[in-house]
Formats: C-alpha cells, sequence, structure tokens
C-alpha cells in the first residue's frame, strides 16, 4: 500500500481535529467582559424583549451583550456546544409573549442556536457615563 493512501486516514483526522478546537479568547473582549461586569447586576431569570434592539456585541464564544434600549443591555452567557457565536455577523433571541427566559430561550446566531446559560442586567447608561466622564 502507498504511503500516502495509508496517511490520508491521519491527515484527516487532524484537519477535523484542527477544525474543532476553539480558538483562544481575544484581550478585547476580556476587557470589555471586565469593565461591563463592574455595571452587571446579578442573574435574573428574564427580561422583555420588544423584538428588536438596538445592538449587540459578541464577547468569545459563549457571551454576548445584547442592546435593548440606548440604556438597557444584558450580558447573556450561552451553554455549550456554541462554537461559531464569536464570529456572528448577526445574532437573534427566541422568546415567549416578547419575554426572554434563560431557561427556555436561545442566542441564534447564523444557523447555531445556543442555549442561554444566565442573564444579567447592565445598567449601561452608568457604564457610558463613566467611559465617557474625563480623566
Amino acid at each position: 500500500m502507498p504511503t500516502s493512501t495509508r496517511l490520508m486516514p491521519l491527515v484527516f483526522v487532524a484537519v477535523l481535529l484542527a477544525a474543532c478546537t476553539a480558538p483562544a479568547p481575544r484581550k478585547e473582549d476580556a476587557a470589555t467582559e471586565a469593565k461591563l461586569l463592574k455595571y452587571a447586576g446579578p442573574p435574573i431569570e428574564s427580561f422583555t424583549y420588544l423584538g428588536r434592539y438596538d445592538g449587540f456585541r459578541t464577547l468569545g464564544d459563549k457571551e454576548v451583550v445584547i442592546f435593548a434600549t440606548v440604556s438597557d443591555a444584558y450580558l447573556i452567557r450561552v451553554r455549550d456546544p456554541c462554537i461559531n457565536l464569536q464570529f456572528a455577523n448577526r445574532v437573534g433571541l427566541t422568546s415567549s409573549n416578547r419575554t426572554v427566559n434563560r431557561a427556555f430561550d436561545f442566542v441564534i446566531s447564523e444557523h447555531e442556536r445556543c442555549r442561554i446559560d444566565t442573564i444579567r442586567h447592565i445598567d449601561y447608561a452608568a457604564y457610558k457615563h463613566d467611559r465617557d466622564a474625563p480623566k
């Protein structure tokens, strides 16, 4: 049997394993998360969601900040497996009666449904005030 034929399964396994490894979190994401956590309240079970939001920011492959209004934001942590969240160009939320519930709903990222683990309200108005205050 030729050497190239014998090595083919090993090459396939190596490529498959490389594709499954999660990229390292970006330092920028960790710094932003640390700043936002100072303004985050305790975990909550749910929040009202009117079907649209003012923006979002992914923080690695496990967290996303949803800016529900100009002054309200929610830090949502998702459960494994959720491997493409940090690369999402769009995200959405499932909800029932305009309420996103930690136990039942998902973050939709491209073609992936990521079950919500925790939700924390962020006092985004205070965050922006402190961020923009002269130093």
